[in-house]
């Protein structure tokens, strides 16, 4: 019996050493990951694109204009069913996450544990997540203006991350929604710890120029450097 709890011992003094570990080299990439990236970006004076990052404690959402010049949203999704007919002429929010998660916790009350280890620990299958609704509905919307040029770039990569059928159109996930007015798409990528959906608004921002940390796989941390100034017209 002795013998038994002395590798007992063992066995949990090393397994706390190794997760000891894990969190060590995990915070060692984070403070790495927060080296600025395109650090001479600047609002264009006048004119431009005002995008929008909401996020949450967990979450964060791209809030991109439905029309724009010759780019229209409703282009890409106007095959997406929603519940109700919704005005398509305002934002739609966009988010990138794990499709386990996303479809499986509607609501913070279907949380469950083994759906959260295994979006962090495990590699895992994405999706994206739409909705058209307005900035102005989040007191958390954090908003960025960029060039037109800069607006492309993002469209760009976002259109990336959309899989698509053999007639170029986003393949939906049918029978998932949250409300009236948003839809699942199939995504490109998989998720996990250091690849979370605020490491894909990262991506998305440093993609069109915006100032962002290398690494932002943390809520907030995608929009860090975003200045709270409007931009100046002098």
């Amino acid at each position: 019996m002795n013998a038994l709890r002395k590798k007992l011992r063992v066995l949990w003094r090393r397994s706390c050493q190794f997760l000891l570990g894990l969190f060590a080299c995990y915070i060692s990439v984070l403070v790495l990951g927060l080296i600025p990236m395109n650090i001479g970006f600047k609002p264009p004076r006048a004119g431009g694109v005002t995008i929008y990052v909401v996020s949450s404690s967990v979450h964060a959402d791209l809030f991109l204009p439905v029309r724009f010049e010759d780019i229209d949203w409703n282009d890409d999704f106007k095959h997406i069913k929603t519940r109700a007919a919704v005005p398509r002429d305002d934002y739609m929010a966009i988010g990138w996450g794990d499709r386990g998660f996303y479809l499986e916790t509607p609501t913070w009350s279907d949380l469950k544990l083994t759906t959260a280890a295994n979006a962090l620990l495990v590699p895992s299958a994405a999706c994206i997540h739409i909705d058209f609704t307005s900035p102005k509905y989040f007191s958390s919307a954090t908003p960025i203006t960029i060039s037109a040029e800069q607006y492309r770039a993002l469209v760009s990569f976002v259109r990336s991350s959309i899989k698509r059928d053999q007639n170029g159109l986003a393949i939906p996930i049918e029978g998932y929604a949250y409300g009236y007015s948003d839809g699942f798409i199939e995504a490109h990528g998989s998720y996990h710890l250091l690849n979370t959906c605020n490491s894909w608004i990262g991506r998305a921002l440093a993609h069109s120029g915006v100032t962002t940390p290398w690494l932002t796989p943390l809520p907030h941390m995608p929009t860090l450097y975003v200045s709270s100034e409007p931009p100046s017209t002098k």
